[in-house]
């Protein structure tokens, strides 16, 4: 982030928009969650309109409907209403591309961090769901909603690659699956690839609904374990896919995934890796870094790590690779090649 100069005025401009974002982000949310974005897609322009579809009071709409237009979801022309291009992409419920439903992640974090001084002070998450018992009430309610990014950036993996490359990947390990977003695009490229996911089986359902709705659920196996105690075998795939998980698995656990992902890789397999990347200093992008905390209220051990950090535990563990691959992702995802 730039710096006044030293002849520039200092303003509250900035600590005024952060104290206040988190009045956009709910404001965001109920936009979401009242399906505001699909109604009006659907021909309903005018609050009263929407707030019949909505089955919501006339005034509280008009005022959702002015603020998410005053944040640059809707324009408004007299008393009508209309998409944002953004809106239109991704919050039209039934898109491609829909996120909508990544408002189900802030609802399930935001109680938390409500508690972040206490949490600051003490060290201690308000939960942890990287503990076992938790994890399997918390997970299958996140990763739904996560789909259409992760399945995004997944593609733009696929897409980096050679095609000889890719017609190499015959047998994918899916680490902490969830929704399959990471692997879906692979068994969608060759019907002749399997994947192994490996995943708590509270969680595992939701995996086998978004394979089926892929297309490609007789590609896919299971191993219902916890991903700390599940053996991923040796020299078995072609490649490991890690998929935002270390954040939540912290330092030691995160390590210990690396290493059984390089056992279990064939000799030239690669390993995907999908995380929240601040820069070495740990002083942006703000994403990474927010995330950082979120991994604090939330979890005993979780972290954000540096690529420095990744390269340095990746050659500990033997890959002799390292390269990072720019997608539509809060950070590059980093490619090791065994």
């Amino acid at each position: 982030m730039a710096k006044a100069k030293d002849n520039e005025a200092v303003t509250p401009q900035k600590l005024q928009q952060d104290l206040w974002a988190v009045l956009a982000a709910q404001a965001l949310i109920t936009g979401t969650e009242l399906d505001v974005f699909t109604i009006i897609s659907e021909g309903n322009r005018t609050p009263k309109e929407v707030a019949r579809r909505a089955k919501a009071n006339v005034r509280g709409i008009r005022m959702l409907l002015d603020a998410l237009t005053g944040l640059g979801y809707l324009n408004k022309k007299g008393e009508k209403y209309g998409l944002e291009p953004i809106s239109e992409k991704f919050l039209v419920r039934g898109k491609p591309a829909y996120m909508g439903d990544f408002s189900v992640t802030a609802n399930l974090t935001r109680p938390g961090w409500f508690q972040l001084s206490e949490v600051v002070r003490s060290g201690k998450p308000v939960a942890a769901v990287d503990a076992e018992e938790s994890g399997k009430e918390f997970f299958p309610k996140l990763v739904a909603a996560l789909f259409p990014g992760s399945y995004a950036a997944s593609r733009a993996a696929l897409a980096s690659l050679s095609n000889k490359t890719r017609d190499g990947i015959g047998h994918v390990l899916d680490v902490a699956a969830g929704s399959g977003a990471w692997s879906i695009p692979f068994a969608q490229e060759n019907p002749e690839t399997k994947v192994t996911v490996v995943d708590f089986a509270e969680v595992t359902p939701i995996t086998r609904e978004f394979t089926s709705k892929y297309g490609v659920a007789d590609q896919y196996d299971y191993i219902e374990q916890n991903i700390r105690q599940a053996d991923f075998g040796k020299n078995l795939y072609d490649l490991v896919i890690l998929g935002h998980i270390i954040h939540s698995e912290g330092e030691k656990w995160g390590k210990n995934l690396i290493k059984k992902s390089f056992r279990a890789l064939k000799p030239g397999g690669l390993l995907l890796i999908a995380e929240m990347v601040p820069n070495d200093t740990r002083t942006e992008p703000p994403m990474p870094l927010l995330f950082g905390l979120n991994m604090l209220v939330h979890t005993a051990d979780g972290d954000v790590f540096t690529m420095k950090e990744y390269r340095e535990w990746l050659k500990a563990a033997g890959f002799k690779k390292v390269t990072t691959i720019q997608a539509p992702a809060p950070s590059p995802l980093i490619l090791a090649t065994k």
